[in-house]
Parts: structure tokens; C-alpha cells; sequence
């Protein structure tokens, strides 16, 4: 299939689910693709990308790195991969690697569910929550089981066959919940969690617009005070240092996988005074923009 069926972001892919259908599957914000026949025949994805929707990849068989957003982890059996939308990742793997990539975007898993809330996930995150889960597939082959059976049941034209996959994703989000929270120490309430991922969330959405901590206290009907002690006890940091890290990724995902000038960069993320964004930039990594392109790209010098 043609990469050109993408949306794009400047010049770095942002693929959706469409990209990846076919006629037994068009038109649903699901899918389920077995990983070694998605990597060969849509091989564009061996090559720095974003996605628009939510990507669980379980791998089977296999070993090699997979790097999101500029962390790369080790991909072995039983390792599982939880991508947020906008995240930008690659991966280099053996040729024996196996296993499942689950697609869907918010609203399938949602629908006329409205009790249930994607944040109380605490995988799919792209700030301050690992990506990457580790499972000793030996204590309880159910993950494998349940994602076998979604993959099954996606596969056929069965009246109900939505609902059913939607209950069996619901079960596997679950389970793999259960696992990350055993494996990841957190020691915050139950509320304190939540309120860190919709603080997580809102940066995310508004980071471009907004840039004051007091803007999202007032987002959450929170005083600045309380939004930070919750901060500082759950990440320890601020809410401004949660706002920045948010700028700084996105600005080196903009560097290094899009031609954008500097000036355009710093306006892409709301910034008119390029001198201040470059100053905030060499600030926090230590490179000016453009010398933490040249760091890490072969490319002419852009103004």
C-alpha cells in the first residue's frame, strides 16, 4: 500500500486506521493485525511515524529496539507497547519477529460507555508513564488467549461482531492494567492518579495554546497550589515543568523528523518571539535548535 494514503504533519507521517484496512474492516475505528504480515506489507512503517490512533503491539517471537519518542526500549517475547496518538516511534527487529498490533481510536472503545474513562489506563500516556510492558507470559496465558480471540472474532461477518470485540478489548485493557500497576511502583491514591493523567491530558491537547500552569488549575477547577503539591507528589515536578517537558518533546519530534525552519517550529508551537523559544529550548537541552539538529541530523543550516 502507498504511504501517500497517510495524513501528514509537515513532513514526519501521521498514519490512520484507513491506511491499514481492507474491505472486511473499512470504515471502523478498529483493527487487529497480525505484526510480522503488517511490517511486510505496509513496509513505509519501518521508518519514523506517528499514528492518530491508540496502537497496543504485543510481541510473541522476536527480539530487537523499538524507540518512542526518543527512548528505545528492548523488544523481546512477551513484551507489549502501548502507543498514544502523536507519538513518534520506529523499531529495528529480527526478521523472526511475531505477534499482534491492536488499532482503535477513543470513541470504538467508548461507545455508549460512558462510565468508563480512557484515563484510567495508565499506560497511554506520553509523558510520564512507560510505553513499554514486560510480562511472564507463563503465569497467565489469558492475554495471548483474549488477544486471539479479538483477532478471531475481527476476521469474521457475525452479527454483533463490533460489540463482541469491544467486550474482549475491554477485558484485555483490564488485565493489562492490572500487570502494569503490579510491575510499576506507584504509591499515589486512586484520585491523586487520575487527576495527574487529566492534568497529563489537558497539557497535551492545549500545550500549544496554553503555557501558564494557572491556565489548566483552572481547567481542573483546582488552585495552583493543590495542581502542584499533586505534581510534586506524584512526578515530583511542577505543573510549569510538566508544560515545558510537553514543548520540548514536541520540538525535537518537529527538528528531527520534519523541514521546518527554526521559525516555523517555534510558531507551530505557539511561540511569535523565536528568540525566546530558542533561548527556552538551550535552556533544557543544553542545544540551540538548530545545533540540536545538526547534533543529530546531517542538514543544512536553516534560519
Amino acid at each position: 500500500m502507498d504511504p501517500k494514503w497517510a495524513k501528514k504533519e509537515n513532513e514526519l507521517p501521521v498514519y490512520c486506521i484507513s491506511t491499514f484496512q481492507d474491505a472486511n474492516t473499512k470504515d471502523l475505528d478498529f483493527d487487529i493485525k497480525i505484526f510480522e504480515n503488517l511490517i511486510d506489507e505496509f513496509k513505509f512503517t519501518n521508518q519514523p511515524h506517528r499514528h492518530d490512533f491508540y496502537d497496543i503491539l504485543f510481541i510473541t517471537e522476536g527480539t530487537g529496539t523499538h524507540t518512542i519518542d526518543f527512548v528505545t526500549y528492548e523488544v523481546k517475547p512477551c513484551s507489549i507497547f502501548f502507543l498514544t496518538p502523536g507519538q513518534v516511534h520506529s523499531w529495528d527487529l529480527s526478521k523472526d519477529t511475531k505477534g499482534f498490533s491492536i488499532f482503535f481510536k477513543p470513541g470504538f472503545y467508548l461507545m455508549d460507555q460512558r462510565h468508563k474513562r480512557r484515563l484510567d489506563f495508565p499506560f497511554f500516556h506520553s509523558m510520564n508513564a512507560s510505553p513499554a510492558l514486560y510480562l511472564n507470559c507463563l503465569i497467565d496465558p489469558i492475554v495471548k488467549q483474549v488477544i486471539r480471540e479479538i483477532y478471531n472474532e475481527n476476521q469474521t461477518a457475525e452479527f454483533g461482531r463490533e460489540n463482541v470485540v469491544r467486550a474482549y478489548l475491554d477485558i484485555l485493557l483490564i488485565k493489562l492494567s492490572r500487570y502494569y500497576q503490579s510491575l510499576v511502583k506507584n504509591n499515589n491514591t486512586g484520585q491523586m492518579t487520575f487527576q495527574l493523567r487529566e492534568l497529563e491530558s489537558l497539557i497535551d491537547t492545549h500545550f500549544r495554546e496554553y503555557k501558564r500552569p494557572s491556565d489548566y488549575a483552572g481547567m481542573m477547577n483546582l488552585s495552583l497550589k493543590h495542581l502542584n503539591k499533586i505534581c510534586r507528589v506524584g512526578v515530583n515536578k511542577t505543573v510549569g515543568r510538566m508544560i515545558q517537558e510537553r514543548i520540548i518533546l514536541e520540538s525535537k519530534r518537529l527538528l528531527l523528523h520534519s523541514n521546518q525552519t527554526i521559525s516555523q517550529v517555534s510558531y507551530h508551537l505557539g511561540y511569535e518571539d523565536n528568540s525566546y523559544f530558542a533561548r527556552l529550548f538551550r535552556n533544557k537541552t543544553g542545544f540551540s535548535p538548530d545545533g540540536y539538529r545538526k547534533a543529530f541530523l546531517n542538514v543544512p543550516n536553516q534560519a
